[in-house]
């Protein structure tokens, strides 16, 4: 990591300047219509809450200033979708010139020769992620529908949730290391085959970063709820930094343990 010292550094001017850009849509878009959610301790009743639905539902289907909203958030969301590949071509690269004793800033030339083959390797990813949700969708579908009514009903959701995110995993694991093979000229099969291999200690590298990531996450989440104004906002600020070094960290630690695989010494 301390090789990619400047990538994490862009990185986080990237994501700071995104986070800021989806607060300023956010504060346009979105408070002004949660203002009208109708307050249960103010006297709000059961069915203004199932009208502020009803009236939300209509408005998606009717609203010009809504659909121009939502198509802006959709395109916003396809943007960082397309711009995720890239950047981690970028990184894919770099570390493949530093394993071979090769110094420079190899992040933006990686983006340009592996951008659009990762940027597949996504779409298959995307893919396979949304397949499961063909069979998932309608039995989370008919819970979701009587949950508007008794919040309790989401507890049942909860199994289907976790059995996709697991699925979700894997799948993002296996593509991980076949793009190490790819990006490195050494198969992808062979990758394949050192996922396979490696898969418990690989496992475990997620494990312990996402766990980091998530205490990031809940630091941030109870600071803006015990210590709202200033902590709150330097905390959310600061917060793309470690979220980003332990991303890049993920990936360079499952990195190394493929090089181990594919490149004894």
């Amino acid at each position: 990591m301390k090789e990619q010292l400047y990538i994490l550094i862009l990185l986080f001017i990237y994501r700071l300047l995104w986070g800021y850009f989806m607060y300023r849509f956010v504060r346009a878009a979105i408070v002004p219509i949660l203002l009208h959610y109708p307050d249960i301790n103010a006297g709000g009743s059961e069915i203004g809450r199932l009208l502020y639905y009803i009236e939300g539902q209509f408005s998606l289907s009717s609203d010009p200033a809504v659909q121009r909203w939502l198509w802006t958030l959709l395109g916003l969301a396809a943007l960082r979708l397309l711009l995720s590949p890239f950047i981690r071509a970028g990184l894919l690269h770099e570390l493949h010139q530093e394993r071979k004793g090769e110094r420079g800033l190899f992040f933006f030339s990686g983006m340009k020769i592996y951008g659009l083959p990762v940027l597949l390797f996504s779409l298959i990813e995307w893919l396979l992620t949304l397949l499961p949700l063909y069979w998932l969708a309608p039995k989370m579908y008919g819970l979701l529908l009587p949950s508007f009514l008794d919040y309790t009903i989401l507890f049942k959701l909860v199994p289907y949730i976790l059995i996709w995110l697991v699925y979700i995993f894997f799948i993002r694991l296996v593509l991980l290391y076949i793009q190490f093979g790819y990006t490195s000229g050494t198969g992808m099969f062979s990758s394949l085959l050192i996922c396979l291999r490696v898969s418990i200690p690989a496992i475990g590298i997620s494990i312990i970063l996402g766990t980091a990531g998530l205490i990031l996450l809940l630091i941030g989440g109870l600071t803006g709820i015990f210590c709202p104004g200033l902590p709150a906002l330097l905390i959310r600020q600061i917060s793309p930094l470690p979220s980003t070094l332990f991303k890049m960290w993920g990936i360079t630690a499952q990195y190394h343990l493929w090089k181990s695989k594919a490149f004894p010494q």
